[in-house]
């Protein structure tokens, strides 16, 4: 089982840290309470997705021996402006050398998509959420 903690900073700051002791600073816009010095959580859904989609790519055309030489991939979700605010529709661009063939790329993309991208798998079909609560 994976563990994530997110503990309160001050304001709408917070710390996340991961089993290893990773951390990342979130917070959010100015207009609503923020100071804009970390990510947004809603923004670390795309970074994930394009994290575990490009791990996957890399990977793939690696054992293909391909002449990877540099990956960008962009990600833009488009949210509802109600609340929510879930993301409505999610786009994945790939930017690499000329040299990888696009068919090798398509390949690597669909074998992300379809069958390595935990990120994905789990957008697509939502795991049941438990909640637990404990005060101290």
């Amino acid at each position: 089982m994976q563990k994530v903690q997110i503990k309160w900073v001050d304001g709408l700051k917070f710390i996340a840290r991961d089993e290893l002791g990773h951390e990342i600073l979130l917070d959010t816009k100015k207009e609503v309470g923020g100071t804009e010095k970390g990510f947004q959580p809603v923004d670390l859904l795309l970074v994930s997705l394009a994290g575990c989609m490009a791990f996957d790519i890399v990977s793939i055309l690696q054992k293909k021996r391909i002449n990877l030489k540099n990956l960008v991939v962009d990600v833009e979700g488009e949210k509802y402006t109600e609340h929510p605010k879930r993301y409505t529709k999610i786009l994945i661009k790939l930017i690499t050398n000329n040299e990888v063939p696009k068919e090798d790329l398509t390949r690597a993309f669909e074998l992300s998509r379809d069958k390595y991208c935990s990120i994905l798998a789990t957008l697509q079909v939502p795991p049941e959420v438990v909640f637990q609560f404990e005060q101290k």
